[in-house]
C-alpha cells in the first residue's frame, strides 16, 4: 500500500517536475482524453450529459452506510466485486463521469432540510434538488464514527469482508516492557484536540464578556515548566492517573489519586479526606475501606498543590474518562490522551468501552474483579496508551461494517483524496488516498477545487470533503446549554436558531462555490450523515443527571421523555443530495 502524502490544505500544488518528461506524460494524456472524449462522443453524442436521479421511494430504508454505493458503481467497472448498482439512485450515461466529489456536513436533519431547506440552503436546493432521507445507525455520532459509517462500508456483490479486525499484541504487554520499543508516533500525536476535550466535556476555562478566560470556583490549571510552583526540569514526558471516589452528602467525592510514570511504577498514590463526611464507601467501586480511611487528613488542596508541582502543562496526560477524573480534582489540564478517544466504541460516542474490557482484549489480563484499584487502573491506561505510541492509530480500531473506499477504488487505479481536519487525517485510514489537511470549510472548499482543477486532464478520481463549521456551533451551543443547567430563555433561543440559520447559510455558500466550480460530468455525492448529534448526546446526559439529581434541572419526567424519543428519532434522519454538474 502506497504510504501517505500529507499536505495542508494552502498548499496542493505538485512539486515541479522534470520538463521532458512531464512534458511527455502530458502528451500522453492528451492523446489518451482526445481519444476517450472521441469515443465517448460517437457512443452518447457530442452533447451527451450525465445525470442521476435519486429514488425517494426508497427514504425508508436508506442508510448512511449505503451511500458509497453510487460513487463506486459511478467510478468502478461494472464487473467489479464492488461495483453494486444502488436501488436507491439511477445514472444515465454513467461513463461519461470520470470524477465524483463527496461531501459530509453534518447536523442537518431531513426534517430540517424539507421545511427550512429552501430558505437556509437555496444554492444546495437548486442545484441538487430532493433529498434523500438517511437514517444513521448511532444517531450521537460525530467525526470519525460518521467518516466510517460512510467510507468503510463497502459489502461488493457477494459481502465483501474489510481486513479491519482486530490487531492481537503478541509480546509482553506490561508497561516495563513497552516503554523500551519503538514508538511508531510520538505520544503528542494521540492529544486531545481542543474540540475533543470540548465534546468530551473536559473542565476548560471559559471566555468572559470582556474576553478573559476565567476558572470555576476551586479550579486551577497546571503551569508551564518552571512557572509557579511547576518544576523546571525533571519532569515527567507523559503520566497516567486515575482516582476513586465515595459518597458524601455532597455527592462523589475524591478518595484516592494514585500516578504512574511510562514503566508502570507508582509516582504518586494518596488517600484524599473529603470535605463532608463519607456516607457511603463505594467499596466494590472503589477498593476504599472505614479502615484505610482512618487517620487520612490529606485535603484537595493538598492533591492540587502536589499535583501542579508534579505535572506542568506540558507533560502528557493519560486516563480512561479523564474528564471525570479532572473535575473532581478540580484541575485544569490541556495536555491529556483519553483511552476512551484512542480505543472507540464501534457505536460512537456517548458510548464508551470499559476500562476492563479493554485491558483484556489488547493487554490480556483483568482488572476491577472484586473492587477497583487506581493503581492497576492507571498503569492499564498506559499501557493502552504505549500499545498505540507503537503500533500506531490502527491498533485496536473497531473492524468496520467493510472495506474501505478508497482502498476499493485505488486497486483499480482511481486517484483518491480525502479532505479533513488535521485531527481525523491522522485517525482515520486513508489507504493510498492523498490527504489534505484543512482547518476550516474555506480551506475544504479550496482543496477541493484545486484538486479537481488541477487535474482536469487525468484520468477518474474521487475526492472526499469533510465541512466541520456548522456542527462546531451545534456543539458550541451545547456546551453553552451544559454549562447552563437549565432551559434557554426566550431571548437564548432566539440567538441561538439564528447562529444556526446563519452556519447554514455559510455552508450552503461553501457547496454552491464548490458546486459552480465543478467540471462538467462531475458527480456530487452530498450527505449531512446526522441531525443535531451534539443537543442529543447533552439531551441524553440530562436524563442520566436528573435520574442521579444531579444539576438543576428537575426530576427526569415522562414529558422529557417523550421530548428525548422525538429527538432521538429526529436526529437519526439525516438527507443525501445528489446531482451531476452540467
Amino acid at each position: 500500500m502506497a504510504s501517505l502524502k500529507r499536505e495542508r490544505a494552502t498548499s496542493v500544488e505538485a512539486a515541479p517536475e522534470a520538463a521532458p518528461e512531464a512534458l511527455e506524460r502530458r502528451v500522453d494524456d492528451d492523446e489518451r482524453r482526445i481519444k476517450a472524449n472521441a469515443d465517448r462522443a460517437a457512443i452518447y453524442g457530442e452533447d451527451a450529459r450525465a445525470e442521476v436521479q435519486l429514488r425517494l421511494e426508497c427514504a425508508n430504508s436508506f442508510k448512511l452506510a449505503h451511500a458509497h454505493e453510487l460513487a463506486l458503481w459511478t467510478l468502478l467497472p461494472e464487473t467489479a466485486n464492488e461495483c453494486v448498482n444502488p436501488r436507491w439512485a439511477f445514472v444515465r450515461n454513467k461513463p461519461l463521469i470520470e470524477r465524483v466529489v463527496i461531501i459530509m456536513a453534518p447536523g442537518m436533519d431531513h426534517k430540517m432540510w424539507c421545511e427550512d431547506g429552501a430558505s437556509t440552503c437555496p444554492r444546495l436546493k437548486r442545484a441538487l434538488g430532493d433529498g434523500l432521507r438517511t437514517m444513521c445507525d448511532s444517531p450521537t455520532a460525530v467525526g470519525m464514527t460518521l467518516c466510517k459509517s460512510l467510507m468503510y462500508s463497502v459489502h461488493g456483490k457477494q459481502g465483501l469482508d474489510g481486513n479491519g479486525g482486530r490487531k492481537k499484541f503478541k509480546a509482553s504487554t506490561h508497561a516495563k516492557d513497552l516503554c523500551k520499543r519503538k514508538f511508531a508516533y510520538k505520544p503528542s500525536h494521540f492529544v486531545l484536540t481542543p474540540g475533543d476535550m470540548s465534546d468530551m466535556v473536559y473542565p476548560l476555562p471559559k471566555l468572559t464578556d470582556d474576553g478573559k478566560l476565567e476558572m470555576e470556583e476551586g479550579f486551577v490549571a497546571t503551569q508551564p515548566a518552571g512557572e509557579g510552583i511547576a518544576r523546571g526540569s525533571g519532569y515527567h514526558p507523559f503520566l497516567a492517573l486515575d482516582c476513586e471516589f465515595c459518597y458524601t452528602a455532597e455527592g462523589l467525592q475524591l478518595t484516592r489519586v494514585s500516578v504512574v510514570k511510562e514503566d508502570g511504577d507508582v509516582v504518586y498514590d494518596k488517600l484524599v479526606k473529603p470535605p463532608t463526611e463519607i456516607t457511603n464507601y463505594n467499596t466494590a467501586h472503589s477498593g476504599i475501606t472505614a479502615e484505610q480511611m482512618e487517620g487520612v487528613t490529606t485535603t484537595l488542596q493538598d492533591v492540587q498543590r502536589e499535583l501542579l508541582e508534579m505535572i506542568p502543562c506540558e507533560t502528557i496526560l493519560i486516563g480512561h474518562s479523564l474528564e471525570n477524573d479532572l473535575h473532581r480534582l478540580k484541575i485544569i489540564h490541556a495536555n491529556v490522551i483519553d483511552t476512551c478517544a484512542l480505543y472507540p466504541h464501534k457505536r460512537g460516542a456517548p458510548y464508551r468501552n470499559a476500562l476492563r474490557y479493554l485491558t483484556e482484549q489488547y493487554l490480556g489480563r483483568k482488572i476491577q474483579e472484586g473492587s477497583h484499584d487506581s493503581v492497576a487502573d492507571a498503569q492499564a491506561t498506559m499501557e493502552l496508551a504505549l500499545l498505540k505510541f507503537i503500533n500506531g492509530p490502527s491498533f485496536g480500531e473497531v473492524s468496520t461494517e467493510g472495506g474501505g473506499v478508497f482502498d476499493v477504488l485505488s486497486t483499480h487505479k482511481i486517484e483518491c483524496v480525502m479532505i479533513d481536519s488535521p485531527a481525523l487525517c491522522r485517525r482515520l485510514p486513508a489507504g493510498s488516498a492523498r490527504v489534505v489537511e484543512a482547518q476550516d470549510d474555506a480551506e475544504v472548499k479550496k482543496a477541493i477545487l484545486d484538486q479537481m482543477n488541477r487535474r482536469a486532464s487525468a484520468g477518474k478520481m474521487a475526492v472526499f470533503g469533510h465541512l466541520h463549521d456548522y456542527t462546531k456551533v451545534l456543539s458550541a451551543e451545547a456546551q453553552r446549554a451544559h454549562a447552563r443547567e437549565q432551559e434557554p430563555s426566550d431571548s437564548e433561543r432566539v440567538i441561538a436558531d439564528k447562529t444556526r440559520r446563519q452556519a447554514l447559510e455559510r455552508m450552503d455558500a461553501v457547496v454552491g462555490e464548490i458546486w459552480e466550480g465543478l467540471p462538467p460530468n462531475t458527480l456530487l455525492l452530498f450527505t449531512s450523515g446526522v441531525g443535531d448529534a451534539h443537543t442529543l448526546r447533552l439531551a441524553q446526559e440530562q436524563k442520566w443527571k436528573r435520574h442521579q439529581s444531579i444539576g438543576g434541572w428537575g426530576a427526569w419526567t415522562d414529558e422529557a421523555e417523550h421530548d428525548l424519543r422525538r429527538l432521538y428519532d429526529r436526529t437519526k434522519h439525516a438527507v443525501t443530495l445528489a446531482a451531476v454538474k452540467q
